[in-house]
């Protein structure tokens, strides 16, 4: 009986962690140097390589770098201010979240059509990564010639899903300290990368490599570099908010996001973008034999093919959580490594055919930016102009018809209509498939139009509708502090005594 409280808190911190119910501050594991690592670590991994790479296509070293800058400052800083700075308020992931602008069953459509979607892609592409680089070391040290879609790609991409799962089982705890260990070692590699480049080439001659496979068009061109590195930025609204929920303050929950996701990003993405024009090919699994000889550059793949393995523990981190949060009673039954092992299920399946999606990187990243951009928009004018950076916290939790959040039987239409609106904008301004695209685009990008046309909807709809019909809670003024413990009662039928 004396082990009783002690195993309370334990099952209330477990719960807080892989559960439904918001963190609390004592609970919070992260700091600002903290989620600075973890940040870091996410941005230098291998799919700033591959982002580098798949922009060579299209624009020169110059062009490129300008190109990175531009488009990852603002959607990094938009796709922060949309999901950490609430995340980190409240202690809760941004799909919890969202019930207060699509319902409670309108989160759905995002976490069971869309979120899973994106993330069985990207944890094949990271995972099929660490197969091509594993591969392409048995083939340096066993003296074989393995292709890019053999089944020791497959095996080796399984296996790293293995890894990733037994890593994920621990929780963010260890993605903390995963990341403390292999972001170091990736910025070596870099330096490393960028020093042996510049002993072959110089600086001169690498900004007068011509870009591989051009439309021919400077602009257009220019421009569609812009927008991968807008997608590729606001592709991290899926994850952030879910980590960003275990950090201290405020400033921890923003802030590391531009030191990480937007300048070690860049910093990543400039030296495979260097590496893509030197050796001409956009895979960085061939690049560094080449560039390191055969000792670094096994040293290399080994040590890209371990960190491949952080980003899938951190993007299936978030995308497991959601699925606990919005999945109603059948999930929150599954324990927590049985849920992850079984996500991992479809990734490893797809790990079949290698080439599926990692040979279409950059459409497939493209496709992020349709959902994302404009659910970004939506959350800032939600969140900042219209609730003025309050929620009830209780009412998100609350089912009844009349809660605040419950709009029309759990769903918003104003909210819905307006993500459709700004998806359909982008599709229409570049469709990520055949990159068909509009006049305006090369002025505007098809990120920013579906960001600010899903914000504005959004609001429009709100005034002349939601707010008339008095739903959303948008009447409603803090007039005191609830305790996120005592806001879950709501949700477990009981009030949690402190």
């Amino acid at each position: 009986m004396t082990d009783q409280p002690a195993s309370i808190g334990q099952e209330v911190e477990q719960e807080a962690q892989f559960g439904i119910i918001p963190v609390l501050p004592h609970e919070r594991v992260w700091g600002f140097g903290d989620f600075t690592w973890v940040n870091v670590g996410l941005a230098i991994a291998t799919w700033a390589f591959l982002i580098g790479g798949s922009m060579a296509s299209f624009v020169n070293l110059r062009e490129g770098i300008a190109a990175a800058v531009i488009g990852n400052v603002i959607a990094v800083a938009l796709m922060a201010l949309s999901t950490c700075v609430p995340s980190g308020k409240y202690g809760l992931e941004q799909y919890t979240l969202a019930r207060s602008i699509l319902g409670r069953h309108g989160v759905k459509i995002i976490v069971f059509v869309w979120l899973v979607a994106i993330e069985f892609g990207w944890a094949n592409v990271l995972s099929v990564m660490f197969g091509r680089s594993s591969t392409h070391v048995v083939n340096e040290l066993a003296h074989t010639s393995f292709g890019y879609s053999s089944l020791v790609v497959t095996a080796f991409a399984v296996l790293a899903i293995v890894i990733s799962w037994l890593i994920l089982a621990k929780g963010p705890v260890s993605i903390k300290w995963f990341n403390t260990i292999v972001a170091p070692g990736l910025f070596i590699i870099q330096i490393v990368m960028v020093i042996l480049i510049l002993h072959e080439k110089s600086w001169g001659q690498l900004t007068a490599i011509a870009p591989l496979e051009p439309f021919g068009n400077r602009l257009l061109d220019f421009t569609i570099a812009v927008e991968f590195n807008l997608a590729a930025g606001f592709s991290w609204w899926n994850v952030m908010g879910s980590l960003a929920r275990v950090t201290k303050t405020k400033r921890a929950a923003f802030w590391p996001n531009m030191i990480g996701l937007f300048a070690a990003a860049v910093i990543g993405e400039i030296v495979g973008l260097m590496s893509a024009l030197a050796l001409g090919s956009s895979d960085p699994t061939v690049w560094m034999i080449p560039i390191g000889g055969v000792a670094l550059g096994v040293v290399a793949l080994v040590w890209i093919a371990f960190a491949n393995m952080t980003s899938i523990v951190s993007i299936i981190y978030s995308t497991c959580l959601a699925l606990k949060q919005v999945g109603g009673a059948a999930f929150a039954k599954v324990s927590w490594g049985t849920l992850t092992g079984l996500f991992f299920v479809g990734p490893a399946i797809l790990t079949i055919w290698p080439g599926l999606i990692y040979d279409h990187f950059f459409q497939f990243l493209l496709w992020s930016g349709v959902a994302y951009a404009p659910l970004s928009g939506i959350w800032i004018v939600d969140y900042f102009v219209l609730r003025h950076q309050w929620l009830d916290l209780r009412a998100i939790y609350e089912t009844g018809r009349d809660k605040p959040y419950a709009f029309w039987r759990g769903w918003n239409p104003a909210g819905l209509i307006a993500l459709g609106a700004g998806s359909i904008s982008y599709i229409i301004f570049l469709n990520p498939a055949s990159l068909n695209h509009i006049a305006a685009f090369k002025y505007t990008t098809a990120s920013l139009p579906s960001f600010a046309i899903g914000a504005a909807v959004y609001w429009i709809l709100t005034e002349v509708w939601v707010k008339r019909a008095g739903k959303g809670g948008y009447d409603r003024r803090p007039v005191g502090s609830v305790s996120p413990m005592a806001a879950v009662g709501a949700e477990t039928g009981s009030t949690p005594e402190h």
